[in-house]
C-alpha cells in the first residue's frame, strides 16, 4: 500500500485536480479532496476499496497503465454529465511497478468558454467580412477621436492608406492638412449625435458625404464613433442620370400627345371628349408594346377606328392590317379564312391552296372582329396558335412560323359568354391582355357635334350640294340618345343632306328622321331576374321617358302620351338627370 510522508497528504488536499491512485492489486490507496468533489464521492468512504467496487469503468485505463508501464495522457471522460481531462500515469517503487495514479480536472467550464470564444470569433470574422464589403467607406474611433480601424472602401474613396489615419486623431488629420474643414466625426463626438456633411480630403482632392454615429455604451457614455463616407462624385453622377431619365420620360410624354394629333389627322379621327382622347392615348401609349389587346364597346361605338390607330401608330404599320368579322362568315369557312389551307384539303378548294389572314397579317396586325361569334372548335386552335406562334394550314403537315398581332373586338360582355359556356376561359384570359373599352357616343356628347360636321362635310363634298343647318337642328341631333353610336350618326347625316330639298336642315327634318330611327315601344317588358321593386320602377320610368322625348320631342306631348302633368315630367326629367333632353325640349316648347 502506498504511504504518504510528512505534509504530503496536506499538499494532495490543496491541489485543484483531482488525484486517485491505486496499487497493484487494484485497490485505491489515494484520493485528495479534490478528486472526491469532482467524482462526487467521500474520499474516506472508498479509500481501501477495489477501484470496480466503487467506479463502473471510468478508471479502468489504470489497470492498462498497470499492465504495460505505459502512461497514457490527455483521456477525456464524462463523469456525472461532466468533462474530464484525465493523465494516467505508472508507479515505480525500485523500477517496479507498484501502481498507478490519475490526474484529472474537470474541463465542462473550460470548453464552454473556447465554445463561446470560437462562436465570438466566428462573428468578429464574419464582421470583417462585411466590413470589408462595404461599398461606402467605415471608420471606426474611440471616444477621443483615435482612429482604431477602417475597410477597404474608405481606402479607395480617400486615396490614402489606413498609416495615414490609423492610430492618428481626427484633429491631428485636420491640423496636419488632410482634411479641409470642420471634422464631421469630431463634431458627432462632441454634440453626441448623428451628424452628415461633406468632407474635402486635401491630398488627393476628393469630396466625399460623410456621416458620423456617436456609439454608446451600457452606462451611457460615449464609446466612439462610426463614420460612412461616400463619394459625391457618384452621387452627382447619379442625379444627373435621373434627371437625364427625367428628361427623357417628358419627352415621351409630350410625343404621344404629338403623335397621337398627327395620326387623328391621318386617320380623319373626331375625337374631342376627355373619354374618348383618354382611349386614344391609351390606344397609342398600348400600340408600343406587342401585348394582345381586347377593345370592347356598343356596335358601331369605332371599335375598328381603334384597332387601326393602334396598327398605324405601331412599329408594324408597315405590316398589313387584316380585319375579319367571326360572325359573318359559315362557320365550315372561317378556319380555312383564318388559317389557310393547302391544295386538294377539300372540295372546292383552289388547287394552288391558300394562306390564311394570319400569314398575311405576318409582321402586321389582325382584328378579329365579333370574337365572341367564333365557333368553340376554333377558338382551341386560335388558343393554340397565340400561345406557340405557329399554324398548319388545312391539309397541311408544314409549320408555318407566325409575327402578327392580335387585336380582338367584340360588343358583348366575354365573361358572360363564358359563364354561358360558348367562350372558352382559357382563351378569354390570353386575348383579355390589355382591355380598353370604347364608350358609347351618348357618353361623350363632346363628339357628337364634331362629328355631325365631318360627316355633314363630306357629304355636301361628295353629293356636290350646299347647305346648313339651323340651330335648333344641331341641338336636337346633340340631345339624341345615338343607341346605334358613330355609325347610326353618319346615316342619319348621309340620309339628312339627300332629302333636304331647301338650303337648310331643320329640326322638323331632323326630329322626324330621328324619330324613324326610334325602336318601337310596343315591345313587352321581359324580366330576367329578380331585382328590389323600387329599383326596377325606377328603371322603368327613365326608360318610359327617354322613349317618350324621343318620340314627341317636347316634354308637354311627352306628359301626354303619359298621362302625367306637365310638371311632373320636368320634375322627373331632373330627378333622373336627363338633363340634354330637356335643355331642347325645353326651349323648343318656349
Amino acid at each position: 500500500m502506498i504511504k504518504f510522508c510528512g505534509h504530503t497528504e496536506e499538499i494532495l488536499d490543496c491541489t485543484h485536480n483531482g488525484v486517485l491512485a491505486i496499487d497493484t492489486n487494484r485497490v485505491i490507496t489515494v484520493c485528495n479532496k479534490a478528486a472526491g468533489r469532482l467524482l462526487g464521492k467521500n474520499q474516506k468512504d472508498i479509500i481501501g476499496k477495489t477501484l470496480p467496487e466503487v467506479f463502473d469503468t471510468v478508471f479502468f485505463p489504470l489497470f492498462r497503465v498497470i499492465d504495460t508501464g505505459q502512461p497514457e495522457y490527455s483521456l477525456k471522460i464524462n463523469v456525472n454529465g461532466r468533462n474530464m481531462l484525465y493523465n494516467h500515469m505508472p508507479l515505480f517503487t525500485e523500477n517496479k511497478i507498484t501502481g498507478a495514479v490519475a490526474v484529472f480536472q474537470d474541463i465542462t467550464e473550460m470548453e464552454r468558454v473556447t465554445s463561446e470564444l470560437e462562436c465570438l470569433r466566428h462573428l468578429y470574422n464574419q464582421l470583417e467580412i462585411f466590413i470589408g464589403a462595404s461599398f461606402d467607406g467605415i471608420m471606426a474611433t474611440d471616444a477621443q477621436g483615435i482612429v482604431l480601424r477602417l475597410n477597404k472602401a474608405h481606402t479607395r474613396l480617400t486615396g490614402l492608406d489606413k498609416s495615414n489615419f490609423v492610430g492618428k486623431s481626427i484633429d491631428d488629420l485636420f491640423r496636419n492638412g488632410i482634411i479641409k474643414y470642420e471634422s464631421i466625426t469630431a463634431k458627432a463626438l462632441n454634440e453626441g449625435r448623428t451628424v452628415t456633411g461633406l468632407q474635402y480630403i486635401i491630398p488627393t482632392k476628393k469630396e466625399l458625404m460623410v456621416t458620423a454615429n456617436p456609439v454608446y455604451k451600457d452606462d451611457g457614455s460615449i464609446a466612439g464613433a462610426i463614420t460612412n463616407l461616400r463619394d459625391i462624385t457618384e452621387l452627382n453622377q447619379l442625379n444627373e442620370r435621373l434627371k437625364k431619365s427625367q428628361v427623357v420620360t417628358a419627352l415621351r410624354h409630350t410625343e404621344i400627345p404629338h403623335v397621337l394629333k398627327g395620326k387623328l389627322r391621318h386617320d380623319e379621327i373626331i375625337a374631342e371628349s376627355k373619354e374618348m382622347i383618354k382611349i386614344l392615348n391609351m390606344s397609342v401609349r398600348v400600340a408600343q408594346t406587342d401585348s394582345t389587346i381586347l377593345i370592347t364597346g356598343e356596335s358601331g361605338a369605332g371599335k375598328e377606328i381603334v384597332a387601326r390607330i393602334i396598327h398605324n401608330v405601331s412599329e408594324r404599320s408597315k405590316g398589313n392590317f387584316i380585319q375579319i368579322n367571326c360572325g359573318a362568315i359559315p362557320e365550315n369557312l372561317l378556319e380555312a379564312e383564318l388559317f389557310g389551307y393547302e391544295a386538294g384539303a377539300f372540295t372546292g378548294a383552289r388547287r394552288q391552296g391558300k394562306a390564311g389572314l394570319f400569314e398575311l397579317a405576318n409582321n402586321g396586325s389582325i382584328l378579329l372582329d365579333e370574337i365572341a361569334e367564333m365557333p368553340i372548335n376554333l377558338q382551341v386552335k386560335l388558343l393554340r396558335v397565340l400561345q406557340e406562334q405557329e399554324t398548319y394550314r388545312l391539309g397541311g403537315t408544314t409549320t408555318i412560323k407566325l409575327n402578327a398581332r392580335l387585336i380582338a373586338a367584340t360588343n358583348k360582355d366575354l365573361w358572360e359568354c363564358v359563364e354561358l359556356g360558348t367562350f372558352r376561359e382559357d382563351l378569354f384570359y390570353r386575348i383579355n391582355v390589355v382591355p380598353i373599352n370604347v364608350p358609347p357616343l351618348r357618353q361623350r356628347r363632346e363628339d357628337i357635334i364634331p362629328l355631325v360636321m365631318y360627316f355633314f362635310n363630306y357629304f355636301k363634298e361628295k353629293y356636290h350640294v350646299d347647305k346648313c343647318f339651323d340651330q335648333e337642328a344641331l341641338a336636337l341631333l346633340k340631345a339624341y340618345h345615338w343607341p346605334g353610336n358613330v355609325r347610326e350618326l353618319k346615316n342619319v347625316i348621309e340620309r339628312l343632306v339627300i332629302l333636304c330639298e331647301s338650303n337648310v336642315i331643320s329640326h322638323q327634318l331632323v326630329a322626324e328622321q330621328l324619330n324613324r330611327n326610334a325602336k318601337p315601344t310596343t315591345k313587352p317588358i321581359v324580366v330576367n331576374g329578380l331585382l328590389p321593386l323600387k329599383d326596377a320602377q325606377e328603371m322603368l320610368e327613365r326608360d318610359l321617358l327617354q322613349k317618350a322625348l324621343d318620340k314627341y320631342k317636347t316634354t308637354r306631348k311627352a306628359a301626354q302620351a303619359l298621362g302625367i302633368a306637365h310638371s311632373s315630367v320636368v320634375r322627373k326629367l331632373a330627378r333622373h338627370d336627363i338633363k340634354a333632353v330637356q335643355l331642347w325640349t325645353t326651349y323648343l316648347d318656349s
